[in-house]
């Protein structure tokens, strides 16, 4: 069954196929006379309302141009790959229209009214120094074969500045919504997985549940020691979320041990895991999400995520 964003997927993907098809010699483009804007319509409402400077739009983008032989279209930015979903799960990229030079994209967006789609020539050396502010000297070589680019645009919506600090101060709110229900579930996720696992396991002095330990034969961490740990982070539902051995053979995550969390920059319960290893050891612990990732979590981890994580220390060095 297709979902609704593998429907927008697939119908955004014939409509840059018709706008590339479309696109033709340069002898198709108009340059507006106010700004320098080089453009093509493909579909135009001239009636329609149009954003203003400083508004905030969301568009559809694929972004092309020569790669640095010159011999080949180069895609830099592809929205349906990489980009933002709203409600309905349409995907593209949210920018703020500022103009930074006669002829940049932002002004060709604002030509545009809701619903069109449109494709536009923009100067490379002028993107990347006046909209990017990259140095002169930091220049992409690429620039040198590639001086214009193409950006074939689909404009879905767009906000006045008040319009889209609501929407994200009403985002947030969601967000802390969503975090403060976490909060409450965590205790009960964390007792019924002990239950049906390890019923006989109670938590140690710094709120850790150690869930299996092997001794090792080696020396206690001290602090300073340099450390090869190998370790695989879990969710309660078993679903590895980070691990050391990312492909063959076995990896190992290299840190210098300290209390200092500041020093290390991992999670605490890692901090205080290790602090209690020796060298050989194989654990494997259950954090809450205060020694974890806490109220704001990370990456794929939600707010208020307990984790399991099996830890072996392989090898310790005394700092020299």
């Amino acid at each position: 069954m297709r979902t609704r964003t593998t429907i927008n997927f697939i119908l955004f993907s014939f409509a840059v196929s018709a706008i590339m098809t479309s696109c033709g010699g340069s002898s198709d483009f108009k340059t507006d006379a106010t700004t320098g804007v080089q453009y093509r319509f493909i579909k135009h409402d001239d009636n329609g309302t149009k954003p203003a400077e400083n508004s905030f739009a969301k568009i559809q983008m694929l972004w092309t141009g020569k790669n640095v032989k010159g011999d080949a279209d180069t895609v830099f930015i592809d929205s349906h790959k990489k980009g933002f979903g709203d409600s309905n799960g349409v995907l593209m990229q949210a920018i703020p229209l500022r103009k930074s030079f006669s002829g940049c994209l932002e002004e060709g967006i604002m030509m545009m009214s809701k619903g069109d789609s449109a494709v536009f020539k923009i100067n490379g050396d002028s993107l990347y120094l006046k909209t990017f502010r990259y140095p002169k000297e930091r220049l992409p070589a690429f620039l040198k074969t590639n001086p214009t680019f193409t950006f074939c645009i689909k404009l879905v919506s767009f906000e006045t500045q008040q319009e889209r600090q609501a929407d994200m101060q009403a985002e947030m709110q969601k967000r802390q919504q969503a975090a403060q229900m976490l909060k409450g579930q965590e205790p009960a996720m964390i007792a019924d997985y002990l239950q049906k696992n390890y019923p006989n396991v109670k938590p140690d002095a710094d709120s850790i549940f150690y869930l299996s330990v092997t001794k090792g034969k080696g020396r206690q961490v001290k602090e300073g020691d340099s450390l090869h740990v190998g370790y695989v982070g879990r969710f309660l539902d078993g679903k590895i979320f980070d691990q050391s051995d990312k492909g063959q053979g076995h990896g190992t995550f290299a840190l210098k041990y300290s209390k200092d969390p500041n020093a290390m920059r991992v999670i605490e319960g890692w901090i205080k895991v290790l602090g209690k290893m020796h060298e050989g050891d194989k654990v494997t612990v259950l954090l809450p999400s205060s020694l974890a990732y806490g109220p704001r979590g990370g990456g794929p981890i939600q707010p208020y995520t307990p984790l399991v994580f099996d830890i072996e220390l392989v090898s310790l060095s005394a700092n020299k």
